[in-house]
């Protein structure tokens, strides 16, 4: 059976290819020009060229890998982006993007078992108090975003004719993650940074966990159902700094910034991003979910519908991670 893998070189990509082959799929990476493809060589898989940019331009690429190569059975949409110094490119990457590889998929006339699309917790209004928030719960994003990644999803729902799963993890974390770094390299040089006077509650899943999950999703029995995948644990960032304290054998200095000071950080950094390029982990768009209190998501259902658990806790994810830092020598 034939998977295509798009964001494929990314962090989260290269752990979807082990999990792919795993189940003894033929893999294939989409990948452009310009894509960096070292943390794939060696592994027994193919990479295509797509153009998610041009709708013209997939349906012959899409439609020239099944004279190729016979049939697109299974489709993980993975590809997007994070973090830009504007706006409008939210929008057209995660969701234009997505609604031209649909379209281009539908061109083919394939009988595609399952598509995939990844997309975020950030989709997600935040939690009320203390509640874990569910996948039908209401309320809109607050980022831009989180509303790209919800535009992609209410296509797929309302649109999109191939049988479905969404799936919104929370952070993401693990060897070779840049995002989550920057809180494993404050601790290790004996500083907490908390922004605003409350904890923030907050759900994670280790990048094994959701590699795994999201190839489980793909060749499970369910479809046209949208679920969180986190580890289903509930934790508030000071617990997590707890943890990598432990695991570090650091003691630390905590510094709680107010949130007007933080503003005027992400003001100044995305000042040096546009004079630079060099995209900042801080902008003001990061601040609007930074703010929120309750980021803690239910998961349940996704456990139950595919008879699966967590393969990590927490804390054995994180050493895992720290392990890998210190191995490359991120961490010093």
């Amino acid at each position: 059976m034939n998977i295509l893998i798009t964001g494929a070189t990314g962090f989260i990509g290269k752990f979807l290819v082990e999990y792919a082959l795993d189940e003894k799929f033929n893999v294939f990476a989409a990948v452009r020009k310009t894509s960096n493809r070292s943390s794939l060589m060696g592994m027994d898989i193919s990479f295509v060229q797509l153009e998610l940019s041009s709708l013209e331009s997939l349906k012959i690429q899409l439609n020239s890998f099944v004279d190729i190569h016979g049939s697109i059975d299974y489709v993980i949409h993975n590809a997007g982006i994070t973090k830009s110094t504007n706006n409008d490119d939210y929008d057209t990457v995660n969701f234009d993007y997505t609604v031209n590889l649909i379209q281009a998929l539908e061109s083919t006339n394939q009988r595609i078992s399952k598509f995939v699309f990844v997309s975020s917790l950030a989709a997600s209004a935040p939690g009320i108090d203390d509640q874990m928030i569910k996948i039908d719960a209401d309320g809109d994003p607050v980022s831009a975003y989180g509303w790209s990644k919800k535009k992609a999803e209410l296509y797929i729902e309302e649109k999109c004719s191939l049988p479905y799963v969404i799936l919104r993890p929370p952070p993401v974390f693990g060897p070779g993650d840049k995002d989550m770094f920057p809180v494993f390299d404050l601790v290790n040089k004996n500083l907490e940074l908390y922004v605003g006077g409350k904890l923030q509650l907050l759900s994670f899943i280790y990048v094994k966990d959701l590699a795994r999950g999201i190839v489980k999703a793909t060749v499970s029995s369910v479809k046209n159902k949208k679920y969180f995948l986190s580890d289903n644990g509930q934790y508030d960032n000071m617990k997590f700094n707890n943890l990598i304290k432990h695991c570090l054998n650091k003691k630390t200095l905590k510094i709680k910034l107010p949130l007007f000071v933080v503003y005027i950080v992400a003001f100044f950094s995305e000042i040096y991003t546009r004079i630079t390029g060099n995209l900042s982990q801080l902008n003001i768009e990061k601040i609007k979910e930074l703010k929120c209190s309750n980021w803690m998501c239910d998961s349940r259902d996704f456990y139950k519908d595919l008879a699966l658990e967590p393969n990590y806790t927490l804390s054995e994810g994180i050493q895992e991670t720290i392990d890998w830092y210190k191995k490359e020598h991120w961490l010093k």
